[in-house]
Formats: structure tokens, sequence, C-alpha cells
């Protein structure tokens, strides 16, 4: 289901076992022009009487920052406290909000060949979409992660001054889902999820933030 905030998307085979593979689509937003884009190097390793070239691709992140400061606002939720309008987390593990769950463990793996690809895949043309390139167990299964416990919440916000303000408001959006116990409140009290891969990109006045669950 496609709204003017996001959408939700889920594993069939969890819908059957009751664990909703749920994603939301809000996110954050951009300062004007390009971001740099992910580049290789090459250099010459000499072995005594041969030489070998290696090949060695960096990984662009250049909202990283921001997306560890999200790490933090999903846990703080997710552990029983409560995220405020500042960016600050009141209760942290408490319980005192919700009921304690165990903190998510952020995957680099998940971040940089699923979460982060598809942030900029959705930034660059304009998306707002979870089937811009398969659906998510599709782009997990594409690099190997082949279990069925999956979710995904992504966000698309534009319009405010900063990366880190624009993922708050979409935290702050998928928290007060709380009342009703919406599908990204799920997602991120889902029990079943251990792992969270992470990925914002921003092109022109477009940020996208992409959140992974895995488990």
């Amino acid at each position: 289901m496609l709204g003017s905030h996001g959408a939700q998307v889920a594993s069939r085979h969890q819908r059957l076992r009751r664990i909703a593979g749920i994603a939301t689509l809000t996110a954050v937003v951009a300062s004007l022009g390009v971001a740099p884009t992910a580049g290789a190097s090459t250099s010459s390793v000499s072995t005594g009487q041969t030489s070998v070239a290696l090949t060695v691709t960096t990984i662009d992140k250049p909202w990283y920052s921001v997306e560890q400061f999200y790490l933090g606002l999903v846990n703080c939720t997710r552990t029983g406290g409560w995220v405020l309008s500042n960016g600050t987390c009141r209760g942290y593990a408490s319980g005192a909000y919700s009921r304690y769950v165990r903190p998510l463990r952020i995957s680099t793996f998940i971040s940089d060949r699923v979460a982060r690809p598809y942030a900029k895949l959705l930034a660059t043309r304009g998306l707002c979409s979870h089937f811009a390139s398969g659906d998510p167990g599709t782009r997990l299964r594409r690099v190997g992660l082949t279990s069925w416990r999956w979710a995904e919440n992504i966000g698309c916000r534009d319009g405010y001054a900063s990366s880190k303000t624009a993922v708050l408001a979409s935290h702050l959006v998928f928290q007060s889902e709380k009342s009703y116990n919406g599908g990204h409140w799920r997602n991120i009290k889902n029990s079943a999820y251990t792992l969270i891969g992470i990925g914002i990109w921003r092109y022109g006045s477009r940020t996208r933030l992409v959140t992974d669950f895995y488990g």
C-alpha cells in the first residue's frame, strides 16, 4: 500500500508465520548537488618474479554519520525508550515506553550491498517504492541472504534543512504508530529480526532512507 509518506511490504512466508515484513516510505532531504559515486583503484603488488594487479573497490558512504545516528534512534525505540523531538532518547533500554527488545546489530554487509545501493537508486531516479529492483527479499537473496525473516522501512521525506532532521522526522512518524500498532512500529519492535542494514542517499533535493531488517 502506497501513501503520501510510505508503503509497506512483507515476506509472504513471514505473514503466514505472523512475522510481519512491513515497509515504510518516508525519508530525508538533501542539499542540491550530485553525491559522489563509488569508485575503484588499481595497484600492482610484486611477488618476487611476478607482479599481480589488484583492484580495490571503495564503498562510498557519504552520509555514514547520519546512518549511525539512525541506528541510535531505532534502537532507542526498540529497547523501550522514546525518541524526543530534539533527537535525544529518553529511557534507552528501560522498557518504560514499550516492552524491551534486544537492540539490533548493524550489518555492514546489508548496508553496503543492499540498503545503501537501493537508497541511491531511489534517490537518483526520484522513486519511492519497494519494487524498483525486485522486492526486498529478492535484493537480499541476490547477495546470498536467504532467510525469509526480513522487513524493510523506507523513508522519502523532502524539504528539510538537513538529512539528520529529515531522518528524525521519519522516525518520529514510525514511532507514533505505537498507538495503533502500525506496520513500521511492528518492524522496529519485532524480536525475530536481529540485524539491520541502513542506507541513506541524497540527490538534488531528494533523499532516501532505506532500512532492511533481517533475522
